[in-house]
């Protein structure tokens, strides 16, 4: 089982290559789901890829954002870039342009990301039929699922690090509170923030900000289930928390008995979670504490004039740093400047709180410490009048003249063998054999140059050259006419509707009686809203749903799938990101009757794309989709209805929306302002939320603005 590693810079790279990784994912200058990581270049990639390959470890790409029109160009040339390189694979979340990809690059291997939000077989026999090698799981698919998956195709799945709030893909919160995009590599995190809920008016809490993935102990089971890699998230952490996590799965992998004590102190946030894989853990909300929470090495024993003296077992070093907790939360930090058990510190603490390392000088370096090295024999043969001949690994080069007899002192043995343990920028451990003829005199620049282009040959000399077709971006001829004027979205029977529209049907619960109340006395046609997190027991229930309705309403991969096999219609909702025009025209040749837009995109970016599509032009903005409960999750004494709220600390409130599937609660965060545009053809309204459609239809924007505020949202301003 491949371990999978996150190279965010050069120092985490060698980090999880030294540790022992057997593949790292990393990132260049754009299309990096991590924008904001150090990343590579199109200039260095190659170096990388071949520094990685010398020890047996692939490298793969993440050119995992959603691409706008005006970007197709850059983002297949810096995929050409990469490609050329060695990259082993590349990570992609927009399927839809798979198919120019490997028309363009035709050995190229396909890994569909996380992003993606594959959670089913369905999902990942589209991501197969779609020339994808590999899927990376959606963090919410659960074992059973993964079981399935791995029988189908390669499979990857996240073990460790930062767990994302909502379903993959699916964060719009980022995008709409600051135009920085989650699905352009710029989340800002607003789920780390404090919320209110209504029943918590005087503090809030981290209600949603999950707790560090942590599945160590949980490799025999995924091994058993098939995953052929597990993947440790951390493309933004340090490269002491790389070295540490890599070494932990590699030891875990081994069999070898695990210590979490390592990767707590260099990164953990609310003492880990095992997620979703194996149910849904209780732990997987750190309430309290957002951040890194560090290790417990003690209690503090005495507080003193800014001091603080700890009971602990432990001795700390000069730049350790510490958060100091009580009853879970954050009341002061520390730092030792001078070895021992005492701490200045900041902040109110008291005898008995909590000590917990967040850095720990000494464990930092003993994990940076090691250096790995290629061993290499290298053979020179100096000899008179003829040129200097290097040999090493299979590669021999030769120097630009012949060599001169020394007129007074040859070049010594010594002088040889000392300039080819010079290896510059390369890991090779070397060991050399020289060979003198004569009294040669060797310029110590035609040594350098000779030993530089010995070197870089053997670093290099696996990279094959590999084709690329004609990268044309021209566009196609193909035209898409559809039958309907716009689609209302509703999670409640609807007597007025736009003329020529079509109604997706989006229900509190999923079941019959639901459904017949729902349709009863629409004569639109019907679509059922699918969403896109779908495993196979939640397919069944919706599936046996359709003969209600016309048509599917996907928000991901299954509705297609379920669509295709029940040969209805199907409209490709917001849930799939249509991005640009070739996502446009890749999901018409799909079969889709209707294509809706991207909600993060502009009025001027939506009207390049050069094929009809849909626009979402009023209504309920959704900015998450929750598979836990933001409110405590305490389902024997819940006595909430499905609709709720959450304040964040300016007071800006986001509604949530709860449904249910096959008895299990699933949540909707709702910005509190909603979109109000003008219309035209092909719009999207949705209703859900909104308490009275007829006024969002035929109300003007001062009254809509008053009852329930309204906004431009990325449709006014676009996004980052």
């Amino acid at each position: 089982m491949e371990i999978l590693a996150p190279a965010g810079n050069e120092k985490n790279f060698k980090a999880a290559i030294n540790s022992g990784a057997n593949a790292v994912y990393l990132g260049l200058e754009n299309f990096s789901a991590r924008k904001n990581a150090g990343n590579f270049t199109r200039e260095n990639i190659g170096f990388f890829c071949d520094y990685a390959h010398l020890f047996g470890v692939k490298v793969y790409v993440a050119v995992n954002t959603l691409v706008k029109d005006g970007e197709l160009a850059d983002f297949f040339g810096t995929v050409a870039a990469a490609y050329a390189a060695g990259a082993d694979a590349f990570i992609i979340q927009d399927v839809f342009l798979a198919e120019p990809l490997k028309r363009f690059f035709p050995d190229i291997v396909l890994h569909l990301s996380t992003q993606a939000g594959v959670n089913s077989v369905s999902g990942a026999q589209y991501a197969k039929e779609k020339g994808f090698s590999r899927v990376i799981l959606s963090r919410e698919t659960e074992i059973d699922e993964i079981k399935k998956i791995a029988s189908i195709i390669e499979t990857e799945v996240f073990v460790h690090g930062a767990l994302c709030a909502c379903f993959s893909g699916h964060c719009y919160m980022s995008s709409f509170i600051g135009g920085n995009s989650g699905n352009r590599g710029l989340c800002k995190q607003p789920c780390r923030k404090k919320y209110f809920t209504d029943n918590e008016k005087a503090k809030g809490r981290y209600a949603l900000s999950l707790s560090d993935l942590n599945l160590s102990e949980k490799l025999t089971d995924l091994e058993k289930a098939g995953v052929k890699s597990v993947k440790i998230e951390g493309r933004m952490r340090a490269a002491e928390y790389v070295a540490a996590a890599v070494r932990l799965y590699v030891n875990a992998s081994e069999g070898k008995k695990t210590d979490r004590a390592e990767i707590k102190k260099t990164y953990n946030r609310g003492d880990y979670t095992s997620g979703y894989t194996f149910g849904l853990d209780e732990n997987i909300v750190s309430d309290k504490i957002q951040n890194h929470v560090g290790y417990k090495v003690g209690t503090v024993e005495v507080v003193s004039d800014g001091k603080l003296k700890v009971k602990t077992n432990e001795s700390f070093s000069i730049g350790d740093a510490f958060k100091i907790l009580r009853n879970g939360e954050e009341v002061a930090n520390a730092a030792c400047f001078e070895s021992g058990k005492v701490l200045d510190f900041k902040g109110t603490p008291k005898k008995g709180d909590e000590v917990r390392v967040t850095k720990d000088v000494r464990l930092n370096a003993e994990l940076l410490k090691n250096e790995r090295n290629f061993p290499l024999k290298v053979k020179a043969e100096i000899a008179v009048g003829k040129a200097i001949k290097l040999f090493a690994a299979g590669v021999t080069v030769y120097g630009d003249a012949a060599l001169e007899e020394a007129r007074n002192v040859p070049t010594k043995e010594e002088e040889i063998r000392e300039n080819l343990l010079k290896t510059d920028v390369y890991p090779f451990a070397v060991e050399t054999e020289v060979v003198i003829s004569g009294k040669p005199f060797v310029p110590k620049s035609a040594m350098n140059k000779a030993r530089a282009k010995l070197y870089s040959s053997v670093f290099s000399k696996d990279r094959k050259e590999r084709k690329i077709n004609d990268i044309s971006l021209e566009n196609e001829n193909f035209y898409k006419k559809t039958e309907y004027g716009g689609i209302v979205v509703t999670d409640k029977p609807v007597s007025v509707y736009p003329e020529n529209a079509a109604v997706v049907f989006a229900p509190e619960i999923y079941n019959a009686e639901t459904m017949e109340k729902l349709v009863s006395g629409c004569s639109a046609d019907k679509y059922l809203f699918v969403p896109s997190f779908l495993p196979e027991k939640d397919e069944k229930v919706v599936s046996e749903l359709l003969g209600y309705f016309d048509g599917v309403y996907a928000d991901g991969f299954s509705g297609i799938m379920l669509a295709k096999k029940a040969a209805k219609k199907v409209i490709y909702g917001i849930g799939l990101n249509i991005f640009n025009s070739r996502d446009v025209i890749s999901a018409y040749k799909d079969g889709a009757d209707i294509v809706v837009a991207s909600q993060e995109l502009s009025e001027r970016e939506i009207s390049s794309i050069k094929y009809p599509v849909f626009t979402f032009l009023k209504g309920s903005i959704r900015v998450m989709e929750l598979l836990f409960c933001p409110f405590g999750h305490n389902c024997a004494a819940c006595k909430r209805g499905n609709d709720g709220a959450i304040k964040d600390e300016t007071g800006h409130e986001f509604r949530i929306r709860r449904y249910r599937l096959s008895g299990r609660c699933r949540f909707e965060v709702y910005n509190g302002s909603i979109l109000f545009e003008k219309e035209k053809q092909g719009f999207l309204y949705n209703f859900i939320g909104i308490a009275d459609p007829e006024k969002l239809l035929f109300g003007d924007k001062s009254e809509i603005g008053k009852i329930y505020g309204i906004t431009g949202g990325d449709y006014r301003r676009g996004i980052n």
